[in-house]
């Protein structure tokens, strides 16, 4: 009798233990539930719509001039030089993509211009560093901005007519 009772004890200790295991390993994992979301808004897009225009310049005769051409379209020649206003203009460019939204706009600090082997620095300034498209959310939306420059002019700068081109990016923030 001893000796079932001692077998039974060790079956009920055993089957403790084993309720025990079961518990501990019901409690050792769990389950949530994430879900996936996206918002697809319109791509973003800029334009030229005018080229950065200076005009003709005539170079001094000595010492150096200035000739600016600011992000509104306005020039201002200092130094003794005399210039015309035909083909003044700032670069105006056109953006377009999802209303409301807020861009940046990266406009390089200076270009180069060049005439054959001769070449003028051009400084940049933009109108702004970010705007916000017109509109509403999920409707197409616009906005415009201007770029201008400026650059030194001296009594020995080449004779010629300077081009070079600069790159404006925008980027949704």
């Amino acid at each position: 009798m001893k000796t079932a009772l001692k077998i039974a004890a060790g079956v009920g200790a055993l089957s403790a233990l084993s309720g025990i295991a079961n518990v501990a390993h019901a409690q050792a994992s769990a389950t949530a539930t994430a879900a996936g979301t996206t918002t697809i808004v319109q791509a973003i897009a800029v334009t030229k719509s005018t080229d950065l225009g200076f005009g003709t310049i005539v170079k001094p005769a000595s010492g150096t001039a200035t000739v600016s051409v600011d992000s509104a379209g306005a020039r201002t020649v200092t130094g003794t030089v005399a210039a015309n206003a035909t083909g003044v203009s700032r670069a105006l460019f056109n953006v377009t993509g999802e209303g409301a939204s807020v861009f940046s706009i990266s406009v390089p600090a200076s270009f180069s211009m060049t005439s054959g082997a001769n070449s003028l620095v051009v400084t940049t300034n933009s109108s702004a560093s970010s705007l916000t498209l017109s509109g509403s959310a999920g409707a197409q939306g616009s906005s415009t901005f201007g770029v201008g420059g400026s650059f030194n002019l001296t009594s020995s700068t080449v004779t010629g007519a300077y081009t070079g081109n600069f790159v404006v990016t925008v980027s949704y923030n």
